[in-house]
């Protein structure tokens, strides 16, 4: 796979630098075009928590010359161990350490700040123009341009809008406001050192080594993994939330609320929850997959969770995300610097169908693990089949981005062309 040549450099803008942005620009660089990466933060902190990708992303990472840094601070966990609310075990799936042999590479799960860090550094390797603290005031997706504060205008060929599920540059390719809705959940989250739980025997048993374990419940589920042996601990726990999001999305989180909500559970599950520091109470806003990606004069596109924002249950998000960004610049790349809306509505052509039934998992999967049980006597009422692992999300690990895009480019941009009118 080649690049398209110094002769014929597209100028590509990215507006966002998280996990999608950083990986963009990536990809796009790798195939020879300039590129700027912009972010609105002043400086790229190390934030959030546990962050996992399936070998579908791996694989794109392996590719790009990213994943041996990242295999570097991941963990090392081998298999899932699902349990019922009250601690019995339910399975055990061996995904994690069957992947390579299955898919040929193994996912990754680790500290987000960790492997943004990681792909950042990637970003500036191959020649990205990073630069922080721009916040963008509007777009003009007929140039492609960008305004920023101080009134400079940055035009390139074309912009791409990577800033999450509160995009600003959604407005550019739908040409309306377009705000996100409160999914009924929330998520309570910590992760930090694990030395808080040293010599606790309802905690130490998962410190021994890096394991991922799940529970489930009525209206609940959650996980605890663990990462650098054992080293940091992350806690998760998906509850029903009716929070206003007009207020934003991210809180302390109350230890006490959460306790009560997994009163008489695993004894070794509620200790992680009375002693972990550092928990955010995560109102979880959703919106189903857009139809549309890009501006009609198909020179802006978005990704990521600006056009598709998944629920954890999911585990796809970021990968889906990647996806996005290897998918955009292979297209770009095949189409050239004088065909950008071509490579562009082909994007949303070889993206749209597959992110939509990956995005439909997350409900699906939350679902069902929530409505397994009898609500009052907690007893477990309905089969849960787990011949094929605990994630309904496997089947996509087998997905190779960019393969699709050089199997079917020629059909899908043929097809493209005829549906806009495009030469």
């Amino acid at each position: 796979m080649g690049s398209i040549g110094a002769t014929e450099q597209i100028n590509v803008i990215i507006v966002g630098a998280g996990i999608g942005g950083a990986s963009c620009a990536i990809a796009c660089a790798r195939q020879g075009m300039k590129v700027t990466l912009l972010d609105q933060a002043p400086a790229l902190l190390p934030i959030g928590d546990s962050v996992g990708f399936g070998s579908n992303s791996s694989r794109l990472f392996h590719h790009w010359g990213v994943y041996e840094d990242m295999w570097e601070v991941s963990s090392r966990a081998e298999d899932t161990i699902m349990y019922n609310w009250d601690g019995t075990e339910i399975a055990r799936d061996p995904q994690l350490r069957l992947a390579k042999e299955r898919y040929g590479y193994r996912g990754l799960l680790g500290h987000r700040g960790h492997y943004h860090r990681i792909l950042i550094d990637h970003a500036l390797r191959n020649g990205v123009d990073l630069r922080l603290g721009q916040k963008i005031e509007r777009y003009d997706a007929d140039k492609p341009s960008i305004f920023l504060p101080n009134g400079d205008e940055l035009v390139a060929d074309v912009v791409v809008a990577a800033d999450g599920v509160k995009s600003p540059g959604r407005k550019a390719v739908l040409g309306f406001e377009d705000a996100p809705v409160h999914s009924g959940y929330a998520v309570w989250r910590a992760y930090g050192d694990s030395s808080v739980f040293k010599g606790d025997p309802l905690v130490e048993k998962f410190l021994q080594r890096d394991e991922v374990n799940l529970w489930i419940g009525p209206d609940l589920h959650g996980f605890v993994t663990t990462v650098r042996n054992g080293k940091e601990i992350n806690a998760v726990l998906t509850h029903k939330d009716v929070a206003d999001i007009s207020e934003g999305w991210q809180y302390p989180g109350d230890r006490n609320e959460i306790l009560r909500a997994i009163r008489g559970w695993d004894p070794s599950f509620v200790r992680v929850w009375e002693k972990i520091d550092n928990i955010i109470d995560w109102k979880l806003v959703y919106r189903p997959c857009l139809d549309k990606w890009v501006a009609d004069s198909g020179l802006v596109a978005i990704l990521g969770d600006a056009a598709h924002p998944f629920l954890p249950t999911s585990t796809q998000g970021a990968s889906q995300a990647v996806e996005d960004a290897a998918t955009l610049a292979l297209c770009l790349a095949k189409a050239g610097k004088n065909r950008v809306a071509l490579a562009l509505h082909s994007y949303f052509a070889f993206r749209y169908t597959h992110v939509k039934a990956a995005q439909a998992i997350g409900i699906s999967q939350r679902d069902k693990w929530h409505n397994l049980h009898d609500k009052e006597s907690k007893k477990m009422t309905k089969d849960l089949d787990t011949s094929k692992g605990v994630l309904d999300s496997y089947w996509l690990w087998d997905y190779d981005a960019e393969k699709v895009v050089e199997d079917g480019w020629d059909i899908v941009s043929e097809q493209v062309k005829t549906k806009h009118g495009l030469l």
